[in-house]
């Protein structure tokens, strides 16, 4: 059995689209904000020519953050797109350009009916011994962005489902990334309490599944992760915004690409989180244990 790379992964999609309208979503710096950001706000500007830096600009903390994006190496337009990068955040005041990267490489061939991409990202063997994980990381990142492109071209399917529980937004918090909570209304086990750039576990007894989670954020407004709960990567966003004395919480998944078979999986995560919702306010407002039927001490 060959030993698996541990210094490259890859990731390959076919999309039902001619190669110039895949080009031009990976290779414009305004597309690729666009569909980077998976929905958070995201500007990338810079030139379409080797050696050209483009720079990003998005929101951290409420704060404007600008920074160095990318690096491109090579354009071969309609067929190769590559460019380096720093595979992980840098520290405050250190500068970007000391750090080690790693270079992406996206490929496109025409198939019937559409076209093949290839994203494929090289170099982790390099990295220091502390961001080895960015590899495995990349790797799930990856394989969310290419469905993200996928969708940005073809269109949007959004799951999204909206609730409001008559409990306050710290209770609904709570009761959301506290696993001992979790385990009265949604998952029978989690490993750990839900912390940014953590990964937990969850397990549902009931129906013999097991999910690794890959926590992304987490405030008392917002709540995503990354998983795999449909078979591919999609992520989760919940957010929570007070309304009077209650929570509206909404729950939004993506990306699910304008499929047959996106569009099934889409369907399943609604009732999904309609049903996530109803057990969440079952716990908090009426006090019932889901998994017990009991009423909650």
């Amino acid at each position: 059995m060959s030993k698996p790379d541990r210094d490259r992964i890859e990731k390959q999609i076919e999309v039902r689209a001619p190669r110039s309208r895949v080009w031009r979503a990976i290779s414009s710096p305004k597309d690729v904000g666009t569909w980077f950001g998976l929905g958070e706000p995201l500007e990338i500007a810079g030139e379409l020519k080797a050696g050209a830096q483009w720079m990003g600009t998005w929101r951290v903390d409420g704060k404007e953050v600008r920074e160095l994006f990318c690096t491109i190496e090579v354009v071969e337009p309609e067929s190769l797109l590559a460019f380096r990068w720093v595979p992980f955040e840098v520290p405050a005041g250190e500068d970007a350009a000391t750090q080690p990267t790693t270079r992406i490489e996206m490929r496109l061939e025409d198939i019937p009916g559409g076209t093949r991409l290839t994203v494929s990202e090289s170099g982790f063997a390099s990295l220091p011994a502390d961001k080895q994980y960015k590899r495995e990381q990349n790797g799930d990142g990856w394989a969310v962005q290419v469905h993200s492109i996928a969708r940005y071209v073809l269109g949007t399917i959004e799951v999204r489902v909206e609730d409001r529980i008559a409990r306050p937004v710290d209770d609904v918090f709570e009761a959301i990334i506290d696993p001992a909570r979790m385990a009265q209304y949604f998952v029978t086990h989690g490993s750990a309490r839900m912390e940014a750039g953590k990964r937990v576990t969850w397990e549902f007894g009931d129906v013999g599944v097991t999910l690794d989670v890959e926590v992304r954020q987490v405030s008392r407004k917002s709540v995503s992760f990354l998983w795999r709960a449909t078979g591919t990567p999609t992520v989760v966003t919940l957010t929570l915004e007070a309304d009077g004395d209650a929570t509206k919480i909404t729950a939004v998944e993506l990306p699910f690409e304008l499929s047959e078979e996106a569009a099934v999986r889409a369907t399943g995560q609604v009732r999904g989180w309609t049903d996530f919702c109803l057990c969440l306010k079952a716990y908090l407002v009426h006090g019932i244990n889901l998994r017990t039927g009991t009423r909650v001490a």
